[in-house]
């Protein structure tokens, strides 16, 4: 395939800039960029897309890539004042402008594919059968990425219809597709078939169970956008391949602003709620498993199922099934990652005389599992969390930022930087974050966790009223551990409502029965307001917990 422009010719098979006939030297990243550009030149791409693209998504500084942008601009007579061929769009990206023609060559480069279509498909879209695309798809998929598909979970995400009248749409649709991609791909333990592999399925009517079979994927992810002057409605449905059965739907009704602003955090947003619905399936297969046939995957599955419980035996059992796994693997990071978790979860239930061994074993499982894979952020949340509970809240800003960078839409890595920002003493910063989480993932594990930090965040800043309403909302999961209790009862007794905080005492009781004063000020452990655990104190004796045991029978 070759690309002309101006002057220019890019020939992706001898991998070579052209002008005018003469060879153009330039660095090896730069070229990548141009051709990127060049390719996608009908729409705008993101700095994001750029260096997940150029540079494979390694975390890069905001001066390599202006770096290289100038490069190519240089390489093609261009320059940031007149950006002849490379536009810059404020806050959006870039956007290759020359006139674009593309040209076949006889020998066809499968990665140098055109990611568009050359033609739109028919209209009204025609149902496609399993013959009629397996000579096109085996084109354009390798044996690589099926055989890399089957080895862990797997899904395919296809181009979002355009069910609005006008086509000019078609890029909203394209735009916020690839940006899907691209964050799910951000998950290092789900395997992504990439645009190449399903765009050969634009305005296609398919069966998701022929897809799977097509692209060798577990799950496949479908949706619509239909746009009109002043707003956009989104759907999207994620559906297993096996059986073509729906396992998670939703749609989205927003006003229009900046379009290209909805399309990122569209994008943010369903990625972010895909990704726990995939894990919870993940689950449920590991737990049909015999024991003795469960490998490294179907024992870390297993184990974070057991985890979610937040209950001493799931604890038990959560760390018995992490250790099998990092056993049958020793190089599993997200093994040694969950084995950490499970210690950080301890250090809150367990005898306060165990919790320094607990987030000194948590600790070193977090560091090394970020040692084994630096890019999951999984393992930089873990060892956020870490840094955290031991009071280092500085260094644990830094690996909850990174884990942030890998994943914008990991909804654990908000929660965390919230809870870690609130005994930062910035409470304001720490409710948005956690107001982050809460709304990337809705039905999340941890989502009792969510709203109970969010609480304290509101009982620290003396907005009591609020503290009760998210401390109910905690109290309302099915997973909710008896901490929330006590932060509504604690709330409840400095609003003077005696009556229903002697019902969430009674509550917290049957839960905990030996509860007090003394137990509250053991649990704050990572808490660096010596006045916040002093107030909640209070409002728990306000309540009717005694400083020591349980309180006399009236």
């Amino acid at each position: 395939m070759q690309y002309r422009f101006a002057e220019f010719e890019l020939d992706l098979s001898q991998q070579e800039l052209r002008r005018l006939g003469e060879s153009v030297h330039i660095e090896p990243q730069v070229f990548d960029l141009i051709v990127h550009l060049v390719r996608n030149h009908d729409r705008i791409v993101s700095k994001d897309e750029l260096i997940d693209t150029v540079w494979n998504g390694r975390i890069i500084s905001e001066a390599a890539l202006s770096s290289r942008i100038n490069g190519a601009r240089r390489a093609l007579g261009d320059n940031g004042t007149d950006q002849l061929f490379i536009r810059t769009l404020h806050k959006r990206g870039f956007r290759f402008i020359g006139d674009v023609q593309a040209v076949s060559t006889p020998e066809v480069d499968v990665e140098a594919a055109p990611l568009i279509p050359d033609t739109k498909p028919a209209d009204p879209p025609a149902r496609v059968s399993v013959s009629a695309e397996v000579s096109r798809l085996d084109d354009i998929v390798s044996e690589s990425v099926k055989a890399e598909a089957n080895t862990r979970p797997s899904i395919a995400v296809l181009p979002f219809g355009n069910m609005s009248d006008d086509s000019e749409n078609d890029y909203f649709s394209y735009g916020l597709t690839e940006d899907i991609i691209r964050l799910l791909a951000r998950n290092r333990w789900l395997s992504v078939i990439s645009r190449h592999s399903t765009v050969a399925f634009q305005g296609r009517a398919v069966d998701a169970r022929e897809v799977g079979e097509l692209l060798g994927v577990r799950y496949v992810m479908v949706g619509s956008v239909r746009k009109s002057r002043d707003a956009v409605r989104i759907t999207a449905e994620l559906v297993r391949a096996a059986d073509g059965k729906q396992l998670w739907a939703d749609k989205y009704d927003l006003q229009l602003e900046d379009i290209f602003d909805i399309q990122e955090e569209m994008a943010r947003q369903i990625a972010a709620t895909i990704e726990p619905e995939l894990s919870k399936v993940e689950q449920q297969l590991a737990a049909r498993k015999a024991p003795e046939s469960l490998d490294a995957w179907d024992c870390y599955q297993r184990g974070l199922w057991n985890l979610w419980r937040f209950t001493t035996p799931g604890f038990d059992l959560a760390e018995e099934y992490f250790q099998r796994a990092v056993d049958a693997d020793p190089n599993f990071a997200r093994g040694h990652g969950a084995l950490s978790y499970v210690n950080l979860q301890r250090a809150f239930i367990d005898e306060p005389k165990d919790r320094a061994a607990r987030l000194e074993t948590a600790l070193r499982q977090a560091r090394h599992s970020v040692a084994l894979d630096e890019l999951d952020c999984f393992c930089h949340c873990a060892l956020g969390r870490a840094l955290c509970l031991t009071h280092q809240n500085d260094e644990a800003l830094a690996a909850l930022d990174v884990s942030l960078e890998l994943n914008p839409s990991f909804a654990q890595a908000y929660f965390a930087q919230g809870f870690n920002m609130l005994w930062y003493g910035r409470e304001i910063e720490a409710e948005t974050l956690l107001d982050r989480a809460t709304m990337l993932s809705p039905r999340d594990s941890h989502l009792s966790a969510f709203h109970h930090v969010r609480s304290w965040a509101h009982f620290s800043l003396g907005e009591y009223d609020i503290a009760v309403e998210f401390a109910r909302r905690a109290t309302r999961q099915p997973n909710v551990t008896y901490q929330a209790f006590a932060t509504l009862a604690a709330s409840l007794g400095l609003l003077g409502d005696a009556t229903q905080a002697k019902a969430a005492v009674a509550e917290l009781l049957q839960r905990k029965p030996n509860y007090s004063a003394g137990t509250a000020r053991q649990e704050f452990f990572f808490c660096n307001d010596v006045g916040f655990i002093d107030r909640f104190v209070e409002g728990l004796r306000v309540a009717g917990i005694p400083k020591a045991g349980r309180p006399a029978a009236p």
